[in-house]
């Protein structure tokens, strides 16, 4: 088995070279078998161009200068006249000339077709190979922006989301998460927006202040945790342009503790001032 597998490469590398000029060389060896039968074929020039031109375009310049020669000795063979020596009748030898002219120049012109075909070959596949590279790198640059984006999104202290205008939840930070009182992200996004405010109201009102390109800055709304507890959150919030559709992209920066101290600081101004 290896054998045969070792003999099989020996062949592919072997056959582009020398295969074209090895079948010219059977084509002559055949045309001088039937010529003596009725199978004789009286012009054989017309089979050996074909394999010349087989051998050049498959084996290149030497393969087909190889394949010219053995055309143009058997043919040099086939219209020489009976008898000892080389001797040709009538326009024979003219014949023979023009074969050597014709068969070198449809080998000149087919190396040169198949060598320009190949370099032409060589550039698009350089081409392609560069392109896949540049593409290869520009994919990788975005994945390291992504992740580093990705990165900044998660680790970034105050709660960050992107919903749809109907409530679906897009995308959300532990920090959004932890926020609203639910133990994942995964949590949050099984929820719809409008769960997360005390009062519907609110987020009607936010949404008729939007458009693409608009942004709302510093809203203090109430907003409900997971748990239902109200909490006080200042929320910046846009529309951003998805293709066809949009989508809210917001911050929310819990300010519980201060709403807690102003409120708390009201009453204490309120009881001072009553007598």
């Amino acid at each position: 088995m290896r054998d045969a597998r070792h003999a099989r490469r020996i062949v592919r590398r072997l056959w582009p070279r020398f295969g074209g000029a090895l079948l010219t060389v059977c084509a002559a060896a055949v045309l001088e078998l039937v010529s003596g039968t009725a199978l004789r074929v009286p012009n054989p020039a017309a089979i050996l161009v074909l394999t010349t031109v087989f051998s050049t375009f498959s084996g290149g310049l030497r393969a087909g200068l190889i394949s010219a020669a053995v055309s143009w000795l058997y043919l040099a063979y086939f219209l020489d006249e009976p008898g000892p020596g080389l001797a040709y009748a009538g326009d024979n030898l003219r014949r023979l000339v023009i074969w050597a002219v014709s068969l070198l120049a449809i080998v000149a012109m087919i190396g040169t077709l198949k060598r320009r075909a190949e370099c032409a070959s060589d550039e698009i596949v350089r081409r392609e190979r560069d392109r896949s590279t540049g593409l290869e790198a520009a994919l990788a640059e975005r994945r390291r922006s992504e992740e580093s984006l990705r990165a900044l999104f998660d680790r970034n202290l105050a709660g960050m989301f992107r919903s749809r205008r109907d409530g679906r939840v897009l995308e959300c930070n532990v920090a959004f998460a932890r926020l609203l009182g639910y133990r994942s992200r995964e949590e949050v996004l099984a929820c719809n927006a409008k769960e997360f405010y005390l009062d519907a109201k609110d987020r009607e009102r936010l949404l008729r202040l939007l458009r693409p390109g608009a942004v709302v800055n510093n809203e203090e709304l109430q907003l409900r945790r997971a748990d239902g507890a109200p909490l006080w959150g200042l929320v910046h919030l846009r529309e951003v342009a998805d293709g066809p559709s949009t989508y809210l992209e917001g911050i929310i920066i819990d300010i519980t503790d201060r709403k807690t101290a102003e409120l708390a600081g009201r009453v204490e101004l309120h009881e001072a001032g009553r007598p």
